[in-house]
């Protein structure tokens, strides 16, 4: 299993399977050893991901450690950034430009602190349609404020902004350490209807140890957005190499899937925020007498 970034890692690994070697290879993980990667990527001195749908890499790693994401332990703490440039030179190839980032507003920072020059700058640069803080990229609610949503509605074509909530309850996001609070999250929906940008916010319900209050709480913030916006609900599932691997997502209450199943109906909320076992293991057969 590689470990981290693999434009270096890679290719030694298939070297050495090539050549039937057994040395360790750093960032490879094998049921008997690990050793930690020795490399970090120059985000310059490779191509954006995709060269056909417009998907540009601006950013890898971020600075918060949330226990459900696999960002900084795959990509690091420390922000890198790839230059205006290069950035210009991938997206002025297509006719609309969307960008790759765990936080497309951090974009020059170092992931707490924004630069909105270097942002503009960048803007300034490209030529065609501009779909900036949209999927496949997000920004963090505390990242939403009049200097930022002025220069998307100056710059970029895009009339929708997508963030990340993920709980209603203050408790849930300090032990995620999420670095914001609820406060944040409903001032940054606020923002945005009144910038005429519609919110698209994430939520994850059932984390371990998530109380029926909590779980309440993030159902209140739901349902308040979805009046202003759109949601995104998903329900928590451990990821290796996070602080939340190896617990079990907590069982939702059913006024939770019910509201979920509501809005979803309305086409306000989005997502798989039932049980895996239903989505991915029930066939229609095994309900037929």
């Amino acid at each position: 299993m590689i470990i981290g970034e693999g434009e270096f890692t890679l290719p030694r690994l298939l070297a050495q399977i090539e050549g039937g070697g057994e040395t360790k290879i750093p960032g490879v993980a094998t049921t008997h050893s690990h050793e930690p990667p020795d490399t970090c990527v120059r985000l310059d001195a490779y191509p954006a991901f995709s060269r056909t749908k417009g998907y540009v890499e601006i950013t890898r790693g971020c600075p918060f450690s949330c226990g459900y994401c696999q960002t900084p332990q795959i990509f690091g703490h420390c922000m890198r950034h790839r230059s205006i440039d290069s950035i210009a030179d991938y997206a002025n190839r297509f006719r609309h430009a969307r960008f790759v980032s765990p936080n497309a507003f951090a974009y020059g920072s170092d992931g707490i602190h924004p630069r909105w020059e270097k942002i503009e700058r960048l803007f300034l640069q490209l030529k065609h349609a501009i779909y900036f803080g949209t999927f496949p990229s997000e920004v963090r609610p505390e990242f939403i404020c009049e200097e930022s949503l002025s220069l998307v509605v100056q710059y970029c074509d895009n009339t929708k902004l997508h963030f990340g909530a993920q709980s209603g309850s203050d408790g849930v996001l300090e032990q995620l350490c999420r670095g914001h609070t609820v406060d944040e999250i409903i001032r940054a929906v606020e923002l945005c209807t009144e910038f005429s940008i519609t919110p698209v916010v994430d939520f994850i319900v059932g984390f371990p140890f998530e109380t029926d209050e909590d779980q309440n709480r993030t159902l209140d913030l739901i349902q308040w957005v979805a009046q202003h916006g759109n949601v995104h609900v998903h329900r928590f599932m451990p990821l290796p190499g996070t602080p939340l691997a190896g617990t079990n997502a907590r069982s939702l209450l059913p006024e939770t899937e019910k509201i979920c199943g509501k809005l979803a109906l309305s086409g306000k909320l989005t997502g798989s925020w039932n049980d895996p076992e239903i989505r991915f293991f029930r066939h229609p057969s095994n309900d037929i007498p």
